[in-house]
């Protein structure tokens, strides 16, 4: 399932440009060994139902989810206000729902700096 920033940029907010394609496996598949190519980025969590999307026939992580997960990995506090403001003014995600978002930025102004 594509994630992360990659997601972000599918969801099509904020000027994220990931140089890397970000996907999510099954936790379960940590153990396995797999070659991974050139500029792709494996991440591991069982995601819930409610937190995928579709990007026309792909699974991504639904914006919520994203949002939090760039918020977690480190994604530029710049984009990730940028994003979230601009997901909360389109009133795709409620404020409540960014408690990563809002944990990262706050020793940084906030979300609303």
């Amino acid at each position: 399932m594509i994630s992360h920033q990659t997601a972000l940029s599918l969801h099509g907010l904020s000027d994220v440009l990931p140089a890397q394609i970000h996907l999510t496996l099954p936790a379960a598949w940590r153990k396995r060994r797999f070659r991974v190519p050139p500029g792709v980025v494996l991440h591991h969590a069982d995601i819930a139902p409610e937190d995928r999307a579709w990007f026309s026939a792909v699974p991504i992580t639904n914006l919520c989810r994203t949002l939090n997960e760039c918020a977690c990995e480190g994604l530029s506090p710049d984009l990730l206000r940028q994003a979230a403001q601009q997901a909360l003014r389109r009133g795709l995600v409620t404020k409540p729902e960014l408690g990563e978002v809002e944990a990262a930025l706050k020793p940084l102004g906030g979300l609303a700096a």
